[in-house]
């Protein structure tokens, strides 16, 4: 709860404020989880909705960061989908360095708590997608669709002329290769610059 200010105030007096932060009971956590998390896709769209349905559950990867000089930077990340909004909708977090129990400083190097939400669209048979990283303040936007064996989701163009490509690509049930491409061309020409293998945490069931 937030300290009570006083309700009569001089025209020049400035009230010192503070803010009590209580942590969250676990059942209020709770409440929101289960109002969030589905058990599984809604019945409308079932077929097209497995396009990322079929991720939910956890992996790791192992990701190669390719940069301009030409040297790789390798990272580890913890990697989960689940089902949201009544199953209408995939989100899901991107992390690394990996926490498992530590805490990284919001403005470190390389620090990634990100969130991605997946909302299909059958108007359009594709999904809009909204990648959101607060320690980097980075926002991508991008259309996904099924192409041929692949999920290709593709961002219009920035600021810079740059657009971003983000690809899935030899999906099984227990691993698939995510690469992060980008072209200054308007398309004609790409440049991988991050590459993951992912593999599924073991002990969990692949998504029916």
């Amino acid at each position: 709860m937030f300290a009570e200010v006083p309700q009569r105030l001089s025209a020049c007096a400035q009230p010192s404020v503070k803010f009590e932060l209580k942590e969250r009971s676990m059942s209020r956590q709770s409440t929101f989880a289960e109002g969030l998390i589905a058990p599984g896709p809604a019945n409308e769209y079932r077929g097209p909705l497995m396009l990322y349905g079929q991720f939910v559950g956890d992996w790791t990867t192992e990701t190669t960061e390719f940069r301009a000089d030409g040297s790789k930077h390798l990272t580890r990340w913890d990697v989960r989908f689940e089902w949201v909004l009544e199953g209408r909708a995939i989100q899901d977090i991107w992390i690394t360095p990996p926490r498992r129990g530590t805490t990284v400083p919001w403005h470190d190097s390389g620090n990634r708590y990100s969130t991605t939400v997946r909302v299909y669209d059958p108007m359009i048979d594709a999904w809009h997608i909204v990648w959101i990283n607060p320690p980097t303040g980075t926002i991508v936007r991008q259309l996904g669709r099924k192409v041929g064996d692949e999920i290709v989701q593709i961002s219009d163009v920035d600021a810079s002329g740059r657009i971003t490509r983000w690809v899935y690509r030899d999906i099984s049930a227990n691993n698939f290769r995510w690469s992060n491409e980008c072209s200054t061309d308007n398309g004609h020409t790409w440049h991988l610059t991050q590459e993951m293998l992912a593999t599924r945490v073991r002990g969990q069931d692949t998504p029916a």
